[in-house]
């Protein structure tokens, strides 16, 4: 990495194409890079510099899943950003393995968007104040950002980032310096200008703050220099080869070619987002409060924080009513006692369930608990896919109102009482496939789900072990048939990234059934001499 033509290239590449932190972030770990696969790793990178930037700030633009760019130290690390880095480094390894450098140039960005930004100490908590200052900080970051990493280089102390060797390396190393960028949260606030930030935003930034933002940066890039080393090893491992050497005098016609273009986006956004922080000081010295013009990432951020600030106080409930409702199984020489142990624990005796009786209905999925899926069991059954009005209407005579009561009912009895010719138990079984997967995954569209199930695909197990190739290859043909269009209503069949979520995600929702599969049965008593349980 000190050849003069790839010097030249990154020279390029920081004084037009680098518009925000997270571009400085990805191409100033590109020189840090130092064992001879990951030097190999960076060529392609280099030669596929535009992809490996957009995917730097897809995130933020495309994706916009904020809640993944966090991670809350002092609430219990809340937040997704380890989940979905792993993910996205497993994609840039499928794309490394067969030969795909310019999704692999793109995966890489990505992943160095979830990797850094919780190294960001107004990543790691949320506080009313900070829905003030987050925005003039990050700006001032952003215009001060070459003084910030030339502070950082000329420290005489070095930043020394150490991987892990465990299966959760990446998990790991995210919050550890999450951790340590928390400690500059209180510090950051309490020393930004916002007064000088307004007109001069590197202003607003003192020496404290200064000084700590430096040696964040220096994390940040030393850290991602460090996984685009185990990446690079891990891909040759994969390969039995040594990824090929690419050149770099391509890369750098192309970037010099595209100089102008990226000069001229590069004034544009830095104008417009100097506007949007103008009128949001305004706001708040008109009105002490940040409404109309709170950045979008926040409002996103309190939307699902409340979600999620709700749910675990109705898991916390539910656990306390629990603990509080512990019975006796009576056996059939107790009962002679059960009275006396009726009034000792003021609990009413509960008789055992005779063994013909029906077990209850259950729902064979579990939702994931970030807010983000569609669908839920409790949600209206004319919201499910494939059921209109008017279908909805008949499942509502039978008492089957929620989309919970129409997966909890057997699709064979269904069909019998809906005594409908075109409404089979096939037919049933499809949309309750349909309903699951929308239920189960996070993002999916009712023609998403009509799409999986049609081409075959009707669980999420079978998604997950489906590769890329195969399940795209399923779809698109699927997507070319009457049916198939007929669910697309004119829209564009899914892509190969859009897929690739998919499996992915259906791998986490397999995880998160076992998971709970394994604590239902650690609950159940394993022995007949168990004399008592837990109400659910």
């Amino acid at each position: 990495m000190t050849t003069k033509s790839t010097n030249l290239l990154l020279s390029i590449l920081r004084a037009a194409h680098c518009r925000s932190t997270h571009h400085h972030f990805a191409i100033d770990a590109l020189p840090l890079v130092g064992t001879p696969a990951g030097e190999r790793l960076v060529g392609h990178l280099l030669r596929h510099h535009h992809r490996y930037l957009a995917g730097a700030k897809d995130p933020d633009t495309r994706f916009r899943d904020f809640q993944n760019h966090v991670i809350h130290v002092d609430d219990g690390y809340w937040g997704g950003a380890p989940r979905v880095a792993h993910q996205w480094y497993d994609r840039m390894q499928r794309y490394l393995r067969t030969d795909r450098w310019s999704d692999a140039a793109h995966a890489a960005g990505v992943l160095s968007h979830y990797f850094t930004d919780p190294i960001q100490p107004l990543h790691t908590a949320q506080t009313p104040v900070e829905k003030v200052l987050h925005r003039p900080i990050e700006w001032s970051v952003t215009k001060s950002y070459s003084t910030l990493f030339n502070q950082w280089q000329n420290d005489p102390s070095r930043t020394v980032f150490q991987l892990s060797d465990s299966p959760g390396w990446l998990g790991e190393a995210i919050l550890t310096s999450a951790r340590v960028a928390h400690e500059h949260y209180e510090t950051l606030l309490d020393h930004y200008d916002l007064k000088a930030g307004r007109s001069d935003p590197p202003s607003g930034l003192d020496g404290v703050s200064r000084g700590c933002l430096s040696q964040l940066i220096g994390l940040c890039v030393t850290g991602w220099a460090r996984v685009i080393e185990r990446a690079a090893y891990d891909a040759e491992q994969s390969r039995s080869e040594p990824i090929p050497r690419q050149g770099t005098t391509l890369g750098m016609v192309l970037a010099g070619i595209r100089v102008p273009h990226q000069s001229w986006i590069r004034r544009i956004e830095h104008r417009l987002e100097q506007k949007k922080i103008t009128a949001l000081i305004d706001e708040f010295e008109a009105t002490g409060k940040i409404e109309k013009n709170m950045p979008s990432e926040l409002r996103i951020m309190e939307k699902v924080r409340h979600i999620y600030t709700k749910e675990r106080e109705y898991n916390r409930l539910r656990a306390e009513r629990q603990n509080g409702s512990i019975i006796r199984i009576l056996q059939a020489d107790d009962s002679d006692v059960a009275s006396t142990d009726a009034k000792a624990t003021n609990v009413t005796p509960v008789a055992e369930k005779a063994p013909s009786d029906p077990p209850p209905a259950t729902i064979p999925f579990v939702s994931p608990q970030e807010g983000n899926v569609r669908l839920h069991v409790e949600d209206a059954l004319v919201d499910a896919p494939s059921i209109g009005t008017k279908t909805a209407a008949r499942f509502a005579k039978l008492g089957i109102i929620t989309v919970g009561e129409f997966l909890a009912a057997d699709p064979t009895d269904l069909a019998e009482k809906l005594a409908t010719r075109w409404i089979t138990r096939d037919t049933l079984h499809a949309w309750r496939c349909q309903a699951i997967l929308m239920c189960q995954l996070p993002d999916m569209l009712a023609r998403d789900t009509q799409l999986l199930v049609g081409a075959g695909f009707a669980t999420a197990d079978s998604i997950a072990k489906t590769n890329l190739e195969t399940l795209y290859q399923a779809i698109s043909e699927y997507a070319a048939t009457y049916s198939g269009r007929r669910y697309l209503r004119g829209a564009e069949p899914p892509d190969r990234d859009r897929v690739d979520t998919w499996i992915g995600e259906a791998a986490l929702a397999m995880v998160r059934q076992k998971r709970a599969v394994s604590r239902m049965r650690s609950v159940v008593p394993t022995t007949e001499q168990d004399q008592t349980t837990r109400a659910a």
